[in-house]
């Protein structure tokens, strides 16, 4: 579906072009860009945008924004239709809000928020109104849908951010858990303060670093337990970093309930 606009007669802060959403998206080309500001958001399907010679892929739930008088050209991929929800819009206010988006010739948003998604099926309604009280409430709604462009690019900064946090430690873990692992030498493999990592860490996984790195000692040591029935008790614990065989025993039967020796008895 697909509503378009006359450019307002009064001057708008805000104000919108043409709005869409479940629009089955032909190829489209454009030496000299739109006249507006232009997001395109894929539904299904999926679809390329070139900009300068650069192709960008937007995938499912994957959007662009784009400055007017951009040149740019984008077409589906693929055997299935493109679908694609649509907002172009303009404004007194738009030059400041785009640099508050912090937006160049465009914006790729690789992850589009829920809230975003459903933003324009859930206006349209609203925008398919020309009366001038009506013209006021669509400018507040593109402001926003402008807020939750920012909101959404923070968002997946952060997510950017804690990643740069917890991979390193995962890796580390997995590489060196029969080593002697403390919270400031994970500090030094992440380059952030000790209590900076553990919060983005435990956000993400529940625990501290280091609470994940005695429960990846305990499967560990569990594996061992099931594939080398040879091995002595303390030498499995040294194997996943307990240079103390009575402290590994302790840790084992809070993690299983029962003891090493016990755990292997009953396989």
């Amino acid at each position: 579906m697909r509503i378009a606009f006359n450019k307002p007669v009064e001057t708008m802060p805000l104000y919108c072009d043409s709005v869409g959403y479940d629009w089955d998206q032909p190829p489209i080309h454009r030496l000299n860009g739109y006249y507006a500001y232009h997001w395109l958001q894929t539904q299904s399907g999926s679809g390329v945008i070139t900009i300068d010679h650069q192709s960008i892929s937007l995938e499912p739930q994957q959007g662009i924004l784009l400055r007017p008088r951009v040149a740019h050209e984008y077409h589906p991929t693929g055997g299935s239709p493109w679908k694609v929800s649509f907002l172009t819009f303009n404004g007194t206010l738009c030059r400041s809000l785009a640099d508050f988006l912090k937006l160049g010739d465009y914006l790729v948003i690789n992850q589009v928020s829920p809230e975003l998604t459903t933003f324009i099926p859930e206006v349209l309604n609203e925008f398919n109104n020309s009366h001038p009280i009506a013209l006021l409430d669509q400018s507040v709604q593109i402001y926003k849908f402008i807020m939750l462009l920012k909101q959404n690019n923070l968002l997946n900064n952060h997510r950017y951010q804690d990643s740069a946090i917890t991979t390193p430690i995962l890796k580390y873990i997995a590489n060196h858990y029969a080593e002697p692992i403390s919270n400031e030498k994970l500090a030094k493999v992440t380059s952030y303060s000790v209590t900076y990592q553990n919060r983005v860490f435990k956000r993400l996984y529940t625990m501290t670093p280091l609470e994940y790195l005695t429960d990846y000692r305990m499967h560990k040591a569990k594996e061992l337990l099931l594939t080398n029935p040879t091995l002595e008790i303390r030498e499995v614990a040294a194997k996943v970093g307990f240079h103390n065989p009575s402290h590994f025993i302790d840790q084992f039967k809070k993690f299983y309930r029962t003891t090493p020796s016990h755990f292997r008895k009953f396989i």
